[in-house]
């Protein structure tokens, strides 16, 4: 079952939205907030008057400097973006979100993430998730609250019934073993001419989410690291010049 739920905020601008977001959390039984770089006092006054009884949370809540902290150990990784577009897909709206998480992703820690009140997630960043989320709003007036998406998202988790029983699911890879088979995978395949400067972006973020869909396991990623790392020795072999390969998986 999932170990843990936490809920990950990226650069928030406002501590009332902070404070309210704690608060919803807690409505639905969740209580480990993260904060990435934060532009607000976001567990300051205003913060702990909007969280009203959920202040626990704030005093407990992990401010971190970047995403890689955010997400240490996070097998299934919700990004929560209103915009869809050719980077972002497959989006899937709220209310399907609990059919599409599959038994490893409901078997391994899950982060729900969060973008900026003006602008929510960047491209890179919804990169690093294994599944986008919108919320379908009326198209005069799309833009919901941060605090608002907080408690949609915690809601329809709450209202599925998650965590699950896994049926012995292997639990997904979580997120620094997929970073270092990406990074792994492009160096092998520019290695060999299959990714070339003007396409390599494009190319990357659909394997990502071709991967993503798949919810990989630990020894799946194992799989995927072993073929780059025979493909940049075979490209040794053939005397094509490549970037080294230490094939040591570290993150």
């Amino acid at each position: 079952m999932i170990r843990t739920a936490r809920f990950v905020l990226v650069e928030p601008r406002t501590p009332g939205n902070v404070g309210a977001a704690a608060r919803a959390m807690l409505n639905f039984g969740f209580h480990d907030l993260r904060i990435v770089s934060p532009a607000c006092d976001a567990l300051g006054k205003e913060a702990r008057k909007m969280a009203v009884g959920a202040r626990k949370i704030l005093e407990q809540a992990t401010v971190c400097d970047g995403m890689d902290q955010a997400l240490e150990g996070a097998g299934a990784v919700i990004g929560a973006s209103r915009r869809t577009g050719r980077h972002r897909w497959p989006h899937v709206p709220i209310r399907n979100l609990a059919e599409k998480l599959g038994q490893r992703s409901s078997s391994s820690d899950m982060a729900l993430v969060f973008g900026r009140e003006d602008h929510g997630l960047t491209d890179l960043e919804l990169d690093r998730c294994t599944h986008l989320v919108h919320i379908p709003t009326s198209e005069s007036y799309p833009s919901v609250n941060l605090a608002q998406s907080v408690l949609l998202l915690a809601w329809e988790l709450h209202r599925a019934g998650l965590p699950v029983e896994p049926d012995d699911a292997e639990p997904m890879a979580g997120d620094e073993s997929r970073e270092a088979m990406y990074r792994h995978l492009e160096q092998a395949l520019r290695t060999i001419g299959f990714l070339k400067p003007d396409n390599t972006e494009v190319i990357m973020r659909r394997l990502r989410r071709m991967y993503g869909r798949m919810e990989l396991s630990e020894n799946e990623v194992r799989i995927v690291r072993g073929m780059a790392h025979q493909t940049l020795w075979a490209a040794g072999k053939a005397g094509l010049v490549g970037d080294r390969d230490d094939g040591s998986g570290e993150t």
